[in-house]
């Protein structure tokens, strides 16, 4: 399965609530990022330890926490 997102202003990338339901992604999971060099693709998945902190995952280089950007109700 693959899907298609284009990363928008500061680097964000937005994924739809259909889209994070059908993989299992939520606010706050953690998720390697693998790029293919040799095409304009990127890969994600679960990391397999969601307990790593904002600085642990910012050491790694390639992970990124899920986040909210919408605003609150």
């Amino acid at each position: 399965m693959s899907y298609s997102v284009e990363i928008i202003n500061n680097n964000l990338l937005p994924l739809p609530d259909e889209l994070c339901t059908e993989l299992g992604f939520a606010v706050g999971d953690i998720l390697v990022c693998e790029m293919n060099k040799d095409r304009s693709e990127m890969r994600m998945v679960k990391h397999k330890d969601q307990t790593l902190t904002d600085e642990q995952i910012l050491a790694a280089g390639n992970l990124t926490r899920v986040i909210n950007t919408m605003p609150d109700e």
